[in-house]
């Protein structure tokens, strides 16, 4: 996810992105030099100089001026501690092989922020649905139900969550003083199994869907450049556990010399359960 990005409109691109405020436009790839060639493609088609940094000609740098072994790294256990078993062994050997000692940084406000992030990505989504309206006979009952949700939310209560995101911007201003990388769980629960019955139309699981977002809600309220590498894979089932690197605003190039090193440092997962 790259930080500017989130600033492009459709009236620029030709594409109308789902949410004005919280989208980022980011990459798949199969690992970090293929996502780093693609993002600076993608940086250099972005057509206004407004969306560059002041006195930036290229917000996405290769180029990272502090080696990997002099990066800051920093998490909050107890945030973290929210993630199953099998997650957190593979993050714990994670932790074990990053440079130096790893700052247990405390993030304030996590509910508040987690929920002012609900409430604007519900106004928003409310916004988009609007062009089924007329077709919303159509639509699931779980569907029907999200769109229902979506429009109660008040002018009052999105205004209070975009303060919260303020807020929890500037929290994270002060922990990048600290540290030049938060790192946690990509997800805090292994990959569920696709019941077959939702094959058809999908499901609504909330809290699926709260546990698997539980680490990636504060990268995208606060606008903050991430980045997400396979570390490994469960011992059970051997399904596959990432972690994320959060980096400061307009800093892609410390998200890209980090997931770089930590892909040659844990050299590449081996799935031990064969399905």
């Amino acid at each position: 996810k790259q930080w500017y990005q989130r600033r492009v409109r459709g009236s620029d691109v030709g594409t109308d992105y789902a949410s004005s405020t919280v989208t980022h436009a980011g990459v798949i790839a199969t690992n970090t030099a293929d996502t780093a060639l693609v993002s600076g493609l993608i940086s250099h088609s972005v057509p206004s100089p407004r969306f560059f940094a002041p006195g930036q000609h290229n917000p996405v740098s290769l180029h990272c001026p502090t080696p990997f072994s002099s990066l800051r790294f920093g998490t909050y256990h107890k945030y973290v501690s929210f993630s199953e078993p099998a997650v957190l062994r593979v993050f714990e050997q994670v932790l074990a092989r990053l440079p130096g000692e790893v700052k247990d940084v405390p993030v304030a406000d996590l509910y508040m922020s987690k929920l002012a992030h609900m409430n604007i990505i519900l106004v928003e989504t409310a916004r988009c649905m609007n062009i089924w309206r007329e077709q919303r006979e159509t639509l699931t009952p779980q569907t029907k139900m999200v769109y229902s949700v979506c429009t109660r939310s008040s002018l009052r209560q999105y205004m209070q969550s975009s303060a919260q995101k303020t807020r929890a911007i500037n929290i994270f201003k002060s922990i990048f003083d600290q540290v030049d990388v938060f790192i946690t769980p990509t997800i805090a629960r292994l990959p569920k199994e696709i019941d077959e019955g939702s094959l058809a139309c999908g499901e609504f699981d909330e809290l699926n869907v709260t546990v698997t977002m539980w680490f990636v809600y504060l990268a995208n309220l606060c606008g903050l450049p991430a980045i997400s590498i396979n570390a490994g894979y469960s011992d059970e089932k051997g399904l596959p556990v990432g972690v994320q690197l959060m980096a400061p605003w307009w800093r892609e190039d410390i998200l890209y010399t980090a997931a770089a090193a930590l892909e040659t440092e844990l050299k590449p997962p081996v799935r031990k359960y064969k399905p």
